[in-house]
């Protein structure tokens, strides 16, 4: 590039220096996924790619308007999809496979939902949804999970064309160049300010979200503007450039908040490092080794995060050093078969793609997603018939309650309590569904979402003639035991009114949340809870709950939940705290699925573990009319909290009770409020 003004990208050769940065990155990334708690801040290595990207498009797009005076968006998409879509599509579709070969029905549906979302390259906001949503919580990392960032640069590649042609029309009159820069200059800017902003709102999603991310495309998009430097002094600028990238590759953390302006620091180096354009940098890209990891970076990166997540799977054992190591080995060699026979046979075979018209491009490009998408469109389907028939089972032994059916096994009055029967009928509910196993779903009236400030309350029981009038409040662990609600209303002529909101109960603390508006929302609900409890001097009692959290609660969450019972209208209405059911881990649903009869043997928790400290206790001994509920005994046995009870899984996921086995804890739940509200 002579000079600034023309925009003419400065290079259209091939250039080995970019190469060194790619493996830079992919390596970065694939020894993160393999061992994070080593280098921590490799994930930056996106980062370094985004740039990369920014920069390369950005220069073919200003080189194409400069020598045709036009932007062909049909024909530069289908140069995209030429070189991307066909290694993506067959990780995809070799992944799909291999979850229906492999993978327990219960992570069905979000791993064959995720690679939907991939192949129609939606996956970060798929994931951003997810990471605000608390029936996603505790969803396990899907074996396409990387898929995010590939989905946000396609974005990228639709949008930034689009951009630059409505700017030339809007502008018309003006340089096309100037236009082109302040146009990018100006998204770029916007970008990063948003990003800024979001991380301050919303984290998760700021994480995910392509329009935090768009200013790292454009701060490589604007370097296409910028002429090469001169002079000795660029190797510094290199140097420095490489410095910066890893210095956030070890400092860097997931503790780190990214992006933000801590994604400056790779950002930047990545930009020094293109815009040096140092022959030392190149001659590290020119090396054999270097070259051949950046050439096939893309592919490295395509391949290696399926493996890790699905060799566990295969092997029934965590990664060993010896499964990472070959992981590493195999992501190799199946970016250099993908890379050689897939990308570039498939865009450069007259038999294949190279030199067909965008529309035949188009065509074959969506005809070979749609072959991908109907792998988990089909599995889905398949498992749906199976799903419905453990259903019509489980609602069937559900409404007959059985002899020592869930709960009723652990009832010390009937010790031993054994029903061969149920040796011969599959665990209720069905793993397949577990998750649809949430009475919540069903009394969204009793329920606010994280940042919903709305007060919401069902009643459950008779509207009139009731004995006793009793409030529930808390979060989700509260919401889960509706099915025992509105069974031990109807039991005891009482009427419960239910108030659940997302990650928030009744304290005075106040309850960060995922995002700025969640906390709010979370604080404006406890205050209307207050305002409402505090003008009803007709409740015979206050049934309080709360998700202990993973680490026991502090004096001060303690303080804060005790001050807010003291502002209940009348002192004398006592409190009945129900302490958190115990934890067990993430992956019990899968554990179990991988073989139910031994289930407990292999997924229960040590009770020690598995019972954290939520403070009620406490809080209880702090107010002279509070009464603690504690229904350990029925989650555990033998020092050890248990997934399965009376033929029934007690859990959705780790922490979160099944509606199936909340119902049948009604009779005993029912009981100890009783005896609470009697002694008080």
């Amino acid at each position: 590039m002579a000079r600034t003004g023309n925009a003419r990208p400065r290079t259209s050769g091939f250039r080995s220096d970019i190469q060194a940065l790619r493996a830079l990155a992919v390596v970065s990334v694939l020894l993160y996924h393999l061992w994070p708690n080593r280098l921590t801040g490799g994930f930056v290595g996106v980062d370094v790619f985004f740039v990369i990207s920014g920069y390369l498009i950005t220069s073919h797009l200003l080189r194409e308007r400069e020598t045709t005076g036009r932007i062909a968006v049909g024909h530069f998409w289908a140069r995209r999809a030429a070189r991307l879509l066909p290694a993506s599509l067959l990780t995809l579709l070799a992944t799909a496979i291999a979850v229906v070969v492999l993978v327990p029905r219960s992570l069905w549906e979000q791993f064959l939902g995720e690679i939907v979302a991939s192949t129609l390259y939606v996956q970060n906001w798929r994931l951003m949804a997810d990471s605000v949503d608390y029936l996603a919580a505790e969803n396990q990392a899907s074996p396409v999970q990387h898929f995010w960032t590939l989905s946000a640069e396609e974005q990228f590649y639709v949008l930034l064309p689009l951009l630059l042609i409505a700017a030339f029309w809007v502008f018309r009159r003006a340089a096309w160049h100037r236009v082109a820069l302040l146009t990018i200059a100006a998204a770029t800017v916007a970008s990063f300010i948003y990003s800024v902003w979001l991380m301050t709102q919303s984290p998760s999603e700021a994480y995910f979200s392509t329009f935090t991310r768009a200013w790292e495309f454009g701060a490589g998009a604007l370097l296409a503007f910028l002429p090469a430097l001169r002079g000795a002094w660029r190797h510094n600028v290199a140097f420095a450039g490489l410095t910066a990238i890893g210095i956030s590759v070890v400092a860097y953390s997931a503790a780190t908040p990214f992006p933000g302006a801590s994604a400056l620091l790779p950002v930047l180096g990545t930009a020094a490092v293109i815009l040096a354009a140092s022959p030392a940098v190149s001659a590290i890209g020119s090396f054999a080794p270097i070259a051949f990891l950046g050439r096939v970076s893309y592919a490295i990166y395509l391949w290696h995060w399926p493996l890790i997540v699905l060799v566990p799977f295969a092997t029934g054992i965590p990664l060993t050093t010896g499964h990472k190591l070959a992981i590493g080995a195999i992501s190799v060699v199946l970016a250099y078969l993908s890379t050689h026979f897939v990308e570039d046979g498939t865009r450069r075979s007259p038999r294949m793609l190279a030199g067909r018209r965008p529309r035949t491009i188009a065509g074959l490009t969506l005809a070979a997603m749609a072959i991908v998408v109907a792998v988990p469109a089909a599995a889905t389907a398949a498992a749906q018939l199976s799903e419905q028939r453990a259903i019509e089972i489980a609602e069937k032994l559900a409404a007959e309650q059985p002899e020592c059916f869930g709960a009723q096994s652990m009832d010390p009055e009937l010790a031993p309590c054994d029903n061969p029967e149920l040796d011969s009928v599959p665990l209720v509910p069905a793993v397949e569904g577990i998750r649809m196993d949430d009475a919540n779903r069903e009394h969204d009236d009793c329920w606010s979402a994280m940042n919903d400030a709305t007060l919401r309350m069902c009643s459950l029981g008779p509207d009139s003639g009731y004995d006793k009038h009793l409030i529930a409040v808390g979060d989700s662990h509260n919401n889960t035991l509706i099915g025992a609600y509105e069974s031990i209303a109807e039991a005891h002529n009482w009427r419960i009114d239910v108030a659940g909101h997302e990650g928030c109960y009744w304290t005075t603390e106040e309850l960060e949340q995922k995002t700025v508006e969640g906390t709010q929302a979370c604080s404006d609900w406890r205050t209307a809870l207050t305002e409402r409890i505090s003008e009803s001097a007709d409740i015979d009692g206050i049934i309080v709950t709360r998700f202990a959290g993973h680490e026991d609660e502090d004096d001060e969450g303690v303080r804060a939940m005790t001050d807010a019972w003291s502002q209940r209208a009348d002192a004398s209405i006592p409190v009945i705290a129900i302490r958190d059911n115990p934890h067990l881990l993430s992956s019990t649903v899968t554990c179990i699925e991988t073989d139910p009869d031994t289930a407990n043997d292999r997924c229960s928790r040590p009770l020690d573990d598995a019972l954290v400290d939520d403070g009620l206790t406490r809080a209880v001994e702090n107010d002279p009319n509070a009464r603690l509920v504690d229904m350990t005994p029925f989650y555990c046995a033998d020092d050890r909290c248990l997934a399965v009870i009376g033929g029934v899984i007690v859990y959705r996921d780790g922490t979160h009770l099944t509606a199936t086995y909340a119902s049948t804890l009604a009779p005993y739940l029912g009981r100890e409020i009783a005896a609470a509200l009697d002694s008080a």
